[in-house]
């Protein structure tokens, strides 16, 4: 009876031994990668928004993930073909200024990457509060909000009601916001285009070839008011 059971429980150990490495090691295994081919290929411009970028086409270690670079355009300058799994996959090398790495090519898509509106709008808004700063204390109000609408807001509130008197403290006041006005308008000129920015690039050489002096702070005055109601409604329409 004790051969029996000493039997018994030397084979459940050697079961155990043999069976549990049976278990883990594929679990453990990590899968290879097969470089079938790796070529050179036309300049093309990519953009993704899912995926990883790897250092090399054996995929070994991950650089970036596309995620984090939804509005960078990549250039892919190679491609190769691997075998992951016994499946075949194609690979692109992309580059976008210091950043390059392999990435599936089916987590690109053709085409320049869709502009940060969203960047651009918070960048426009950083750079119209300093501008503004650069005016008299009268005409520093700000956007309560960063929008597109509560900056034409605050361009019409700042200078459309512009009044000076004949004193020499209102001369330096109307120059500050007259030179105030115009790097305003170099926020936000490149934006517009055609017969808009024709018009409006008018406006501001008139307005910058006005000199505030003591007898003409009226038509510096009125001058600041068309211009900034007609960048008012320019500004209002950007998306």
């Amino acid at each position: 009876m004790m051969n029996k059971m000493m039997k018994t429980g030397l084979l459940a150990a050697l079961s155990l031994v043999l069976v549990v490495p049976s278990l883990t090691t594929p679990a453990s295994a990590k899968s290879k990668v097969k470089v079938i081919s790796t070529n050179n290929v036309a300049s093309k411009v990519y953009h993704g928004s899912a995926g990883n970028i790897y250092s090399s086409a054996k995929l070994t270690h991950r650089k970036y993930k596309m995620s984090k670079y939804r509005y960078t355009t990549w250039t892919a300058t190679k491609k190769a073909v691997i075998k992951k799994n016994g499946k075949k996959a194609t690979l692109a090398y992309i580059k976008s200024g210091s950043k390059a790495g392999w990435i599936y090519k089916s987590n690109l898509r053709a085409g320049k990457a869709p502009f940060n509106k969203q960047k651009r709008l918070n960048d426009t808004y950083t750079a119209y509060l300093k501008a503004v700063m650069q005016a008299s204390s009268d005409s520093q109000d700000s956007p309560s909000t960063p929008s597109y609408e509560d900056l034409a807001d605050s361009i019409n509130s700042n200078w459309e009601r512009n009044s000076f008197k004949d004193r020499a403290g209102d001369v330096k006041a109307a120059i500050k916001d007259k030179d105030a006005l115009m790097s305003v308008y170099g926020v936000f000129k490149n934006r517009f285009s055609g017969s808009q920015r024709a018009n409006l690039d008018a406006m501001a050489k008139k307005l910058d070839s006005l000199e505030p002096m003591t007898d003409n702070l009226d038509e510096v005055s009125s001058s600041m008011g068309t211009f900034a109601q007609a960048l008012s409604t320019a500004v209002s329409r950007l998306d």
